[in-house]
């Protein structure tokens, strides 16, 4: 498979390095640093893994500031652009996944899209419609990834979720095909796979991220009630996470949200 990943950041870089085991992938970004150490093969980014795999193993991953020329041959051009949140006003700025969409769609491109950017819920299957005269093969597939673990989350995977139109079975059977080359490049074999609605697919991102926050919340709290009463929070949270119903997972506190998404 010929496959474009643009965007080197975190949730790019982790995933072009993942592809281009098996694959011939083209990692784009318009900074001219990143992709000139991506091609020395040495990481932009903090990420353990990252630097492992670019220093050792045989990647068939090139890097550019410019993938218009490959977009045309591609068959999957996966999206990890910048979505940042607007405060002012209340919304994702997702003008750079429209840029790439839109030039791609320049190049003549047939590839399937994936869209790994964070969006707003119901973002991909309005995109499919408005953009580019109705181009409608583009998936959302999100991304479950702690800062400087990239790669290692997606080489060990919770689970693997593309987003498609099920009442497509074109676009379903390329998202499958998508889910597929994940599976291909990860050393966990089980990981559950879901294949959905996008639009489902973006309410798992958002629901998953606001449960995690709200984790972390409510851990931060009790590490405050205790250190007021000179209490061992430690303590208290080994004992209230051995609840099966809790679990152990995500429940160290610290200054604001730790570093979490």
């Amino acid at each position: 498979m010929k496959i474009a990943v643009v965007g080197i950041g975190y949730v790019g870089l982790s995933v072009a390095v993942l592809l281009s085991q098996h694959n011939d992938v083209l990692a784009v970004d318009t900074s001219a640093a990143k992709v000139e150490a991506v091609s020395a093969r040495k990481s932009p980014i903090a990420d353990r893994e990252i630097e492992d795999y670019l220093a050792n193993k045989p990647l068939s991953l090139r890097a550019s500031t410019d993938g218009r020329a490959f977009y045309k041959e591609a068959d999957y051009i996966v999206i990890a652009t910048p979505t940042d949140y607007d405060p002012v006003t209340n919304y994702f700025n997702t003008s750079s996944v429209e840029s790439v969409v839109s030039d791609a769609i320049a190049a003549g491109t047939h590839a399937c899209i994936v869209i790994k950017s964070t969006v707003p819920v119901g973002y991909t299957a309005a995109l499919r419609k408005t953009v580019g005269g109705g181009y409608g093969n583009m998936i959302f597939s999100p991304e479950f990834l702690r800062e400087g673990r990239a790669l290692y989350d997606n080489l060990y995977p919770s689970r693997i979720v593309v987003g498609t139109d099920l009442a497509d079975a074109a676009l379903t059977e390329r998202a499958n095909a998508f889910a597929e080359l994940l599976a291909q490049g990860a050393i966990r074999r089980d990981a559950p796979r879901l294949v959905i609605n996008s639009t489902e697919a973006e309410a798992v991102k958002l629901f998953a991220n606001t449960y995690l926050a709200l984790r972390i919340s409510y851990f931060n709290e009790l590490d405050t009630y205790a250190e007021m009463r000179g209490l061992d929070s430690a303590a208290i949270i080994e004992g209230v996470c051995l609840d099966p119903r809790i679990g152990e997972g995500y429940n160290n506190p610290s200054f604001g949200y730790g570093g979490y998404c």
